[in-house]
């Protein structure tokens, strides 16, 4: 393809790796339930894709938390609990570094929410420190990929045309809403994969 003139990343599993596995057991641990009932509760329902929306605030997930379990919970260590699922890809830094190497801005769309990137913010990751602007992340702007907003807001806060715009994320279907936005996309497998197409522009 054509040499992009800005490239989007995508946070989870790109920039860093998350298990919400871990997210369950510990926040079972903390509540005295089984990680089962966490994962039903948060992450099998709605009520993840609420908090990733903006919709539920940080103390709406503890509040509904507490009140379905029947426990006090201590609200620190809960948000803690649900946060700390993330390990560096390290493996993508040089690929951040060649994309700036051709004075390509880059930028970040993020599905999360309040609790992850407060805690992201506060381990200061490599990955985050410095290479992206602007930074989209769906529980501020009130919108979630594959949805066609948020990819217009994208483009809009960028102020760039969509064709001009590269974009990868683990995820076939947010791909696809990229594309189907105008922009070029590529489904993330490796940092290597990734570096292939880079190098080629």
């Amino acid at each position: 393809m054509q040499r992009p003139e800005f490239v989007y990343f995508d946070l989870g599993n790109v920039l860093l790796f998350f298990d919400h596995g871990i997210a369950a057991r510990s926040m079972a641990r903390l509540i005295g339930v089984e990680p089962q009932d966490i994962k039903r509760l948060v992450f099998d329902s709605d009520f993840q894709l609420a908090y990733e929306r903006g919709e539920l605030s940080s103390r709406d997930f503890a509040a509904i938390l507490s009140e379905k379990f029947q426990k006090e919970l201590p609200f620190e260590e809960l948000m803690v609990a649900a946060a700390d699922i993330f390990v560096p890809n390290m493996n993508i830094l040089p690929v951040l570094e060649k994309i700036r190497s051709l004075k390509i801005p880059m930028g970040l769309l993020s599905n999360t929410c309040d609790a992850h990137w407060n805690w992201i913010v506060q381990m200061k990751y490599p990955q985050l420190q410095g290479w992206f602007d602007p930074i989209v992340l769906s529980f501020e702007v009130r919108s979630m990929k594959p949805e066609p907003e948020i990819y217009r807001l994208c483009s809009e806060i960028a102020e760039i045309h969509p064709e001009s715009i590269f974009f990868t994320d683990d995820r076939p279907e947010n791909v696809q809403g990229a594309i189907e936005a105008g922009w070029n996309g590529h489904v993330f497998t490796s940092a290597d994969r990734l570096m292939e197409i880079v190098e080629a522009w």
